[in-house]
């Protein structure tokens, strides 16, 4: 018989609860973007998820037993335009990209670069046919074919002979004319002016984004606790599925959700921005028998607990029972689903 021992606790959130208006603006069209946070999850197979979220860029990126990694990221450049680049690693294929700011090819560097793979390919092909020839004892080229030598081109030359005189003048302890500074086309000057009014919008927008309010709701799920029915079981007849993971994620305002599973305990915790913690963890104890706890705490009742590993009082009577069955605090609590993988 296979014993598995299974929490779910993810961190799950709702769009129309946590997308904050950061006030950014292209065109007509505003945008919003959800508060920072980030995630973070891995196993012992070296599989692994991470990423983040800010008010003006994300990233995301995965990494699967078969060595595959797959991620992608997006950022608001300098124009206020929405950059995103999907990327793809393995070891077959190597690394491969997609994305909307890649350059692209103005018409003469097409043309260039077409030129220059076509002589490269007749280099090549004359190359091979010189190295037919000599492999051949009958027959002997006369003269062999050497390349053209490569020629400079003119501001080459000029810079070459700026250079030299520049040495020269130094071997000889001469005044050396210090260069000129580059000076700035307009349009360079205008782009840069411009960068740097977004940096300064982006920067008052950020500030404002983390001083404001962020209003947090979830979902109230209660927890059950199942006592086990059957009879112990001794712990040489179970048999353990050697498998492990842990998650933990977090954001900026205070709140976490961290657990693991094991072969034989699991654990996880959650803490949500109105600062009260939930809880639970489980193991197999000395007998075979599946122990689990659970547990909240927070600043009006203090910690609570219901566990299966609580020591019982003697039995009384069937109204007595009753009484104390009634007073019995249920634990219910805000969980954060969490996918564990095996």
């Amino acid at each position: 018989m296979k014993l598995v021992v299974l929490i779910v606790a993810v961190l799950a959130y709702t769009s129309a609860s946590h997308v904050v208006p950061v006030g950014v603006t292209v065109g007509l069209t505003p945008y919003s973007h959800p508060i920072a946070s980030l995630y973070h999850s891995q196993d012992v197979w070296g599989q692994y998820a991470y990423g983040y979220a800010t008010p003006t860029s994300t990233k995301a990126e995965t990494k699967t037993a078969d060595g595959v990694t797959h991620g992608g990221y997006s950022y608001i450049d300098s124009n206020g335009i929405l950059q995103t680049v999907h990327y793809t690693a393995d070891p077959v294929h190597g690394f491969r990209v997609a994305a909307t700011n890649l350059p692209k090819d103005a018409p003469d560097v097409a043309y260039a670069k077409a030129q220059h793979l076509a002589d490269y390919a007749a280099v090549q092909a004359e190359h091979a046919k010189i190295a037919v020839q000599y492999s051949n004892p009958i027959v002997v080229p006369a003269a062999s074919v050497l390349p053209t030598p490569v020629q400079d081109l003119p501001e080459v030359v000029e810079a070459r002979a700026r250079h030299l005189a520049v040495l020269q003048a130094a071997y000889t302890g001469a005044a050396v004319v210090p260069p000129q500074p580059v000076q700035d086309l307009p349009e360079v000057a205008k782009a840069r002016a411009e960068h740097l009014a977004i940096v300064a919008q982006t920067r008052a927008r950020d500030a404002a984004a983390h001083l404001s309010p962020v209003q947090l709701t979830g979902n109230v799920v209660a927890v059950q606790t199942t006592a086990p029915v059957a009879a112990p079981v001794a712990t040489s007849q179970v048999s353990y599925t050697p498998a492990s993971s842990q998650y933990h994620a977090q954001d900026g305002l205070g709140q976490y959700s961290y657990g693991y599973v094991g072969p034989t305990s699991s654990k996880s915790e959650t803490k949500s921005a109105d600062g009260v913690t939930r809880g639970g963890y489980s193991y197999i104890d000395a007998n075979g028998v599946l122990q689990t706890v659970n547990y909240i705490s927070d600043a009006v009742h203090g910690f609570r607990v219901a566990a299966t590993n609580l020591p019982v009082g003697p039995s009384g009577t069937v109204a007595e029972q009753q009484v104390v069955a009634a007073k019995a605090v249920p634990v219910v609590g805000q969980l954060y689903s969490h996918t564990v993988y095996f």
